[in-house]
């Protein structure tokens, strides 16, 4: 950073950033995975129409944490962004292989979405997190 550049000390380090965007990912897909057991519990979504739900969870767990990693970091946007994408890949992965005995059946599109809800992210997002906050403007009344 150079000296003429003023430090407000809102942003994090990377891996600080990329953790908290990770932990958004796990959490969304966390709670959409348990959201549509509930639902497929209950009856209300027949198995067959499940997989729509799951291509909306990952897309949007994808952009919200690309957007939460790029608000605490704030430099890099799309760097970031597909990073948080790869990092949530990663992840999805490792769960497949811990859970699942390593049957990758549509890694392919899996890798889309994520490419997609990241590269959206990137595109279109001012990002949320720490880094987003803006001071209020002061008003000196006379």
């Amino acid at each position: 950073m150079t000296r003429s550049q003023k430090i407000t000390g809102r942003t994090s380090s990377l891996p600080a950033g990329l953790a908290a965007g990770a932990a958004v990912n796990v959490g969304i897909t966390a709670a959409g995975t348990g959201l549509l057991a509930n639902l497929l519990n209950r009856e209300s979504v027949n198995w067959e129409n499940i997989g729509y739900g799951v291509l909306i969870m990952i897309l949007l767990a994808a952009y919200l944490g690309s957007l939460v990693a790029y608000g605490r970091i704030r430099r890099q946007k799309l760097m970031i962004c597909m990073m948080s994408g790869l990092l949530y890949f990663g992840i999805l992965l490792l769960i497949t292989a811990l859970f699942f005995g390593g049957q990758y059946e549509a890694v392919g599109v899996t890798g889309l979405l994520i490419t997609g809800g990241s590269g959206c992210a990137a595109l279109t997002g001012t990002g949320w997190g720490k880094g987003t906050r803006r001071t209020r403007k002061k008003y000196h009344h006379r």
